[in-house]
């Protein structure tokens, strides 16, 4: 007996890397064992599985759902901590999946607990453990916090050299599984595929099928709940029962115009199998960080399917490029540039300079329009403009009304002028009591400031000026 085998037969060690194909199908290999291991009398939470986003947390129990059934193990996805904290701390949850991020959240706040753990899966680990993800920082503190006596599973895609540090530092006498069945002698297959997410696969499809308009199509789906989003897609698109365009499980008939994969093949046998029907077109939706791996299944030609509204978008971008450049040749060219770009050809074609001139042009309109905009936000608002008063009399800016000049007292103001219009014959002549008008202001009599002792009336009145001149 080998020592791996001896090891994994004494149950000294349940280690275990598996390098499997990213799918669905591929969850019951590497999920049922440590969900049957979990054991609901005890209670507590006994598996975590790791994933890299909240969205592949739902699709793992989704697919867990299906394969357990209502009655069985559920596999309670955190897609937000504070709602799975709420959830958690009314019932139970035996097997939890989530981000490394967020379990560590829920660890932090004592809303899960790890010493009854018994297993630990990490699906996928290349993902995880990609440097530009946020999983990969929150990843080493979480493998602190698991027992040690845990069962820690390894599912991977690729198994390269980040990986093999990382089994090596947390996975002791780990054992290696490679279930992926591509044949080395196998035929290459060339087919095409559009990026979707994990939200939008149904409005991809349906945008698919308008751009390939097929006559005859089979839409191959890996499980029961892809089938019915599908199936109702055709219902609402038209398609009867009776029509050529159907949903398939893999069965592919034979002269089949158009063959659409709803997601990642499952394996390369599935996709061999559909290649003998000789389909015109195959088609596979699939996300970005799956394009990899549907390469190395088909070992053949994969090339990128463009939807006919983003690529009129892009044609029409660079049609406009296309004669912003011509403009610019019937101008005609300075010898400057000329002279600069002519030792460039003694090693590079001239339509290789000219690509790399316009990507330096787009370059710099892109920074340009950073500034632009940075300066548009950081302009001050024009000030409102000021309503003129309705008082009597103008008013100033703040709406009282115009007097002196701030700092110029009432006995400073410039005398009155004599150049007032004579006074009308109808009033009646001036009493002889009274003293004559003089053109100097008279002095100010004893008593509060402002305010005639002579008379007892307030010479100030409206704007400054005695109530008889009014």
């Amino acid at each position: 007996m080998e020592p791996q085998e001896q090891v994994a037969a004494t149950g000294r060690s349940r280690n275990v890397v598996h390098v499997l194909p990213r799918s669905t199908d591929s969850v019951a290999r590497f999920l049922t064992g440590p969900l049957e291991r979990v054991d609901p009398v005890a209670g507590g939470t006994q598996l975590v599985v790791v994933t890299e986003d909240a969205e592949s947390a739902v699709v793992l129990a989704q697919t867990v759902l299906g394969l357990t059934g209502m009655a069985g193990i559920e596999l309670f996805p955190i897609t937000s901590p504070r709602r799975a904290a709420r959830i958690i701390a009314g019932r139970p949850v035996l097997a939890i999946a989530g981000s490394p991020g967020d379990l560590m959240e829920m660890i932090r706040g004592s809303h899960i607990k790890l010493q009854d753990v018994s297993t630990i899966v990490l699906a996928w680990a290349d993902d995880l453990m990609d440097p530009a993800s946020e999983a990969s920082s929150s990843l080493d503190l979480l493998m602190t916090e698991i027992p040690k006596d845990a069962a820690r599973v390894v599912v991977t895609a690729n198994a390269d050299a980040r990986v093999d540090a990382f089994v090596e530092r947390y996975l002791r006498r780990a054992r290696r599984v490679d279930e992926r069945d591509l044949s080395q002698n196998a035929e290459p297959l060339s087919l095409q595929y559009v990026t979707v997410s994990a939200t939008n696969r149904v409005a991809a499809l349906r945008r698919l099928l308008d751009d390939l308009d097929p006559p005859s199509a089979a839409i191959v789906v890996d499980s029961e709940e892809n089938e019915r989003a599908v199936a109702g897609l055709l219902r609402a698109l038209g398609y009867s029962e009776a029509s050529t365009v159907r949903v398939s499980r893999g069965d592919v008939a034979p002269n089949t115009h158009a063959v659409i994969f709803y997601g990642l093949p499952a394996s390369r046998a599935r996709l061999a199998e559909t290649a003998t029907a000789k389909p015109v077109t195959t088609v596979a939706l699939v996300q970005p960080r799956e394009v990899a791996e549907l390469r190395r299944m088909a070992g053949g030609e994969v090339k990128p399917l463009t939807l006919s509204d983003s690529g009129t978008t892009a044609r029409d971008r660079e049609r406009a490029m296309r004669r912003e450049l011509s403009a610019a040749l019937e101008s005609g060219l300075p010898a400057r540039e000329i002279l600069a770009l002519e030792p460039l050809l003694e090693r590079y074609d001239g339509i290789e300079i000219a690509g790399a001139a316009l990507r330096l042009l787009e370059r710099e309109r892109a920074i340009r329009q950073k500034i632009e905009a940075a300066a548009a936000a950081a302009a001050p608002r024009p000030a409102a403009p000021s309503r003129p008063g309705f008082d009597r009399g103008s008013r100033d800016d703040r709406g009282g009304r115009s007097g002196p000049p701030r700092g110029m007292g009432r006995d400073s103001r410039p005398p009155r002028s004599d150049s007032r219009p004579p006074r009308s014959d109808s009033r009646p002549p001036r009493s002889d009591s009274r003293p004559p008008r003089s053109d100097s202001r008279p002095p100010r009599r004893d008593g509060p400031p402002g305010r005639d002792s002579s008379r007892g009336r307030d010479d100030r009145g409206r704007g400054g000026r005695p109530p008889r001149d009014r």
